[in-house]
């Protein structure tokens, strides 16, 4: 730690930091537009301009010095602050009666906290043309150019989509010699560029450029006029769609002169520290009918003959503890398929510490495995991007089946693996010889497959060319070329890991020295995914790898913690279906706010963006759920006091969560879901469960097939499950997903309805296109998939049939 003065302030802080982490930590303002937290600093608006030392800084990317005395408020500094907010003001429309951002405007704010009360700069206005993609209207004449969208667009979401654009505008030239330096080079700025979208490919959904928005200058499309900012109500809760547990504020008011009716209008984020997806962020149109049913004794009655209860990995914390109780007092069985494969895996890994997006921050070396990152948690993918922006030396191994353009753009320092179907436990192996680790001589038939590779050298060889008479021989270098044979295996060659793919491994593990292995959801149901689990644990207890596991569904932490899960068999006769499938359906029923479709279940209970209650995210971390719209119907704790239950409500649960399993003796009332200024996270509790690992010997490492495929099972980016799939909010639609030149090879346009059959099974869905996919494969949501043909194996080859 080193000791700093701001502001006459004595402080402590850590040798790294920015004079404005710091300020912000200690709750020093200082006045800010263009930053964002965590992210490349532009010093576009040079509101945070400082003195350090006697030395004008701006506080955003100087880095603290021992001893060193900072002033932020000098009289110098508060008059070219307010000279740049009346910059900022010059021609700014003077329409905040009807500006969405009216309320929350960083500019009104600003302008007023410097006391501008007069303008005594002007300039010639100029016609500028409104710009759309994705959700956004860009609205150039409220722009000021602080370029927020640009940093968070490049250094959170990884997209690179927006850039300042030179554009011929009017300029101020003629204030050059009379305005402090500061104020005047801000406004210079701002009069030669506007933000124009330049992606290479169509932007869908995200959004983050909306929210880090500090002015009316870029909108949701969907939210423009509806309603004033200081009308709506802000609800903190947690995003229900992905296991990462995301922080959304629902953005609520009525929506009829009555007031009973509520809408939610929009979700927003606290987009310093931590940005959302467009899922968190526009799937918010699907709830529950009201008054939900009326159906309560026959609710009960089925539960008592239940012969098994299927539970969707979505559940909360206090529903999941529920529902295993009735198992226990009833006695059906419970299956959560995709949890269950899960909660098998972490049994027997058995982490000794739960790694944190922090950690990830943290990392020279982060290595990816049976993982499609772009889809499966954007919060991680987020913060790996972030990392690989903010730290040059950080290094991407990304090693999946299918190759993805939009991770290759991450960082020029990746090194990208395509290995076969069920390579990946051959992969894992890779890794552990990379470190000369062979556990109980598990990787011997690696070993035995090993072969003798020809690759071609240049030797520099030394040569001494006699001179003329009374000259000192000339010594030269020649290059030559040379064929070695070197030591190979076979079994990693055949799956696609290359000795040059090998080489690079071995040298990005050497030189790490905070390396993070991302195990993804492809890896659960592997048929080998026990002794994947067991090798993954020896490779933590002995090396100083540190791994983060992808969960499948969104709650399947809290589920796995507090459920005994059965092998699900598939049948429907005698079966609940709790937020899943079954012969009887309790679930939402899903009403979409604008073409108020809905789907039919037996019995209705609330959407979670209708209940009280909790779930348990990635990092084991508890999360509050606060409902956002009214349900009056009701849900399982009304069928739990038929059975002695006496809860009144499922949140009475709360602080009854298992112990053992890590939870603590905590009300929900008593939860806190919030950041602090300085980003420390004061959401829910950490879980630290007891460790009763399960036990499972190593096996030895097999060879396999390589597998030829056609199709994979995935959700397209911006899609979780089926109650994202309902919403009408997202752009991004639910389909059979191929590369542009596939779609163009087979005749077809975006739209059409295809259908790929194998063993007389049949898939149907519209097609369209993945621009981030170079193979000439199908990736097909899995809600299509009704008749369970990738059950067993997410890769398949499928044919292409007309649809009847």
């Amino acid at each position: 730690m080193i000791k700093i003065k701001i502001d006459n302030h004595q402080l402590e802080c850590e040798e790294g930091q920015t004079i404005l982490e710091v300020a912000r930590k200690n709750n020093i303002y200082i006045p800010a537009i263009c930053y964002l937290t965590g992210c490349s600093p532009t010093v576009a608006c040079k509101m945070c301009m400082s003195e350090m030392d006697g030395k004008r800084i701006y506080s955003c990317n100087t880095k603290v010095k021992n001893n060193s005395e900072i002033f932020t408020q000098t009289p110098e500094i508060v008059s070219e602050r307010k000279a740049i907010m009346q910059t900022y003001d010059v021609n700014h429309p003077l329409e905040c009666g009807v500006c969405d951002k009216s309320g929350e405007c960083e500019l009104q704010d600003m302008t007023l906290r410097m006391q501008v009360e007069t303008q005594p700069f002007r300039i010639q206005d100029d016609a500028k043309k409104p710009g759309f993609w994705a959700q956004a209207i860009y609205d150039p004449d409220l722009c000021i150019l602080c370029e927020r969208c640009v940093t968070t667009c490049k250094d959170n979401i990884g997209e690179n989509n927006l850039k300042a654009i030179k554009t011929d505008l009017h300029s101020p030239d003629s204030f050059k010699d009379n305005m402090p330096k500061d104020p005047y080079t801000v406004w210079s700025r701002k009069q030669k560029a506007l933000i124009g979208f330049i992606g290479e490919s169509p932007c869908l959904d995200c959004g983050e450029c909306i929210s880090v928005c500090p002015v009316g200058a870029l909108g949701y499309k969907d939210f423009s006029y509806k309603a004033n900012a200081w009308e709506l109500q802000k609800i903190n809760s947690t995003c229900p769609h992905c296991p990462a547990g995301c922080l959304i504020t629902y953005e609520v008011r009525h929506k009829d002169i009555t007031g009973e009716n509520q809408k939610i209008y929009r979700i927003s984020n606290n987009f310093n520290h931590n940005p959302i997806c467009g899922t968190g962020r526009f799937a918010f149109d699907i709830a529950s009918s009201k008054e939900g049913s009326k159906n309560l004794f026959e609710a009960i009655s089925i539960f008592k003959n239940a012969k098994a209860v299927r539970i969707g990995g979505d559940v909360t914390n206090e529903e999941a503890y529920l529902i295993e109780n009735l198992r226990r007092k009833i006695g059906f069985k419970l299956y959560c398929e995709e949890t269950k494969h899960f909660k098998d895996f972490i049994n027997i890994l058995s982490q000794k510490q739960i790694i944190n997006l922090s950690d990830v921050k943290k990392s020279d070396l982060i290595i990816t495995i049976g993982s499609s990152l772009k889809t499966e948690n954007p919060l991680l993918r987020y913060a790996i991007n972030n990392t690989l922006k903010l730290n040059k030396n950080t290094s991407l191994i990304y090693a999946h089946p299918i190759k993805d353009m939009l991770i290759e753009k991450l960082t020029k320092n990746i090194l990208s693996i395509q290995y076969s179907p069920k390579g990946d436990e051959i992969m894992l192996a890779a890794i552990l010889m990379a470190l000369e680790l062979n556990p109980e001589d598990s990787l011997k038939e690696i070993y035995d497959t090993k072969i003798d590779i020809q690759k071609t050298i240049t030797k520099e060889i030394k040569k001494i060319i006699p001179q003329e008479e009374g000259q000192p021989p000339k010594e030269i270098i020649e290059k030559i070329n040379e064929t070695i044979s070197l030591p190979y295996y076979k079994i990693l060659q055949d799956i696609g890991i290359t000795y040059e793919i090998y080489e690079k491994i071995v040298f990005l593990l050497k030189a790490a020295n905070y390396p993070i292995l991302v195990i993804g959801q492809d890896i659960y149901k592997h048929q080998n995914a026990k002794n994947i689990a067991t090798l993954l644990k020896y490779l933590e207890e002995n090396t100083h790898i540190k791994i983060i596991l992808i969960p499948p569904e969104t709650n399947s932490v809290g589920i796995s913690l507090i459920c005994n899960l059965d092998e699900d068999n598939g049948e429907l006769k005698n079966t609940i279906g709790i937020r899943s499938i079954g012969e009887y359906i309790m679930d939402s029923d899903k009403i979409n706010s604008k073409n108020k479709q809905k789907q039919k279940v037996n019995f209705i209970l609330p959407a979670i963006n209708q209940l009280e209650g909790t779930l348990t995210n990635f990092e084991y971390k508890l999360l509050p759920l606060k409902p956002a719209l009214p349900y009056n119907g009701y849900d399982l704790s009304d069928i739990g006091q038929a059975f002695g239950f006496k809860a009144e409500s499922l949140i009475d649960y709360t602080h009854l969560l298992p112990k053992k399993a890590g939870y603590k003796n905590i009300k929900y009332d008593f939860l806190r879901n919030f950041y602090t200024n300085s980003g420390e996270d004061k959401r829910g509790y950490q879980i630290e469960p007891d460790k009763n690992p399960s036990s499972y010997p190593i096996s030895i490492i097999k060879s396999i097939i390589p597998q030829t495929f056609n199709a994979y099972l995935k959700y397209p980016q911006a899609h979780f499950s089926d109650t994202t799939a309902q919403s009408e909010n997202l752009q991004t639609k639910i389909g059979i997903y191929t590369s542009k030149n596939n779609l163009e090879t087979l005749n077809l346009k975006q739209g059409d309805l295809i259908c790929l059959e194998k063993d007389n099974h049949c898939i149907e869905g519209n097609i369209y296109i993945d621009y981030d996919l170079e193979q000439d494969i199908f990736i097909i949501s899995p809600c299509l998939d009704r008749s369970g043909l990738f059950r067993q194996n997410i890769f398949q080859n499928l044919t292409l049939k007309e649809c009847k």
